[in-house]
């Protein structure tokens, strides 16, 4: 889906309050706008024993630079809309009482542009090493899935589930 979605000819916008993390956090790809008092952000896969699987190891280093993608991935930690903005993790933080307002207009105004133009743009930006390779993807999913028969991962999973 992330594939698709980085593919689309249409440009996605993500209106996030609560938390998004692993795949929720992986999933939006082109305008993120958060909420101030409401959204999380996170990777929290490697506390668990796991390994991101849906991009962020590979998406969110060029989205927030290296050093900070390794704070976020191996601390596994949560992180507020501010720090999400400073990053460059989100498009922008707002207000939540602003949010679905800003976000209605930045649709409204897409919508009314020709298709082409929009996805033309969005093809450039998208070419190679700005969002990762399909291939780097598609490996680190890969090794998403490896890492859920990881001793690490299963003593972990058996160690939170309560028999009934």
């Amino acid at each position: 889906m992330v594939l698709e979605l980085s593919r689309a000819p249409y440009i996605t916008i993500a209106v996030i309050r609560g938390r998004t993390r692993g795949g929720g956090n992986e999933l939006p790809l082109d305008l993120r706008y958060a909420s101030r008092e409401k959204a999380i952000f996170g990777q929290p896969e490697v506390v668990s024993g796991l390994l991101p699987g849906g991009g962020g190891s590979e998406r969110l280093p060029r989205a927030i630079g290296r050093d900070r993608s390794l704070e976020a991935i191996l601390n596994s930690d949560d992180y507020n809309a501010d720090t999400a903005e400073r990053w460059g993790w989100v498009t922008r933080a707002l207000p939540d009482s602003e949010l679905d307002a800003l976000v209605g207009t930045v649709a409204a105004r897409l919508a009314s542009f020709d298709r082409t133009s929009p996805a033309s743009a969005k093809a450039r930006i998208n070419r190679p090493g700005i969002p990762a390779p399909d291939a780097d993807l598609v490996a680190a999913y890969g090794e998403f899935t490896h890492s859920l028969a990881l001793p690490g991962f299963l003593t972990r999973t058996a160690a939170t589930v309560v028999p009934h």
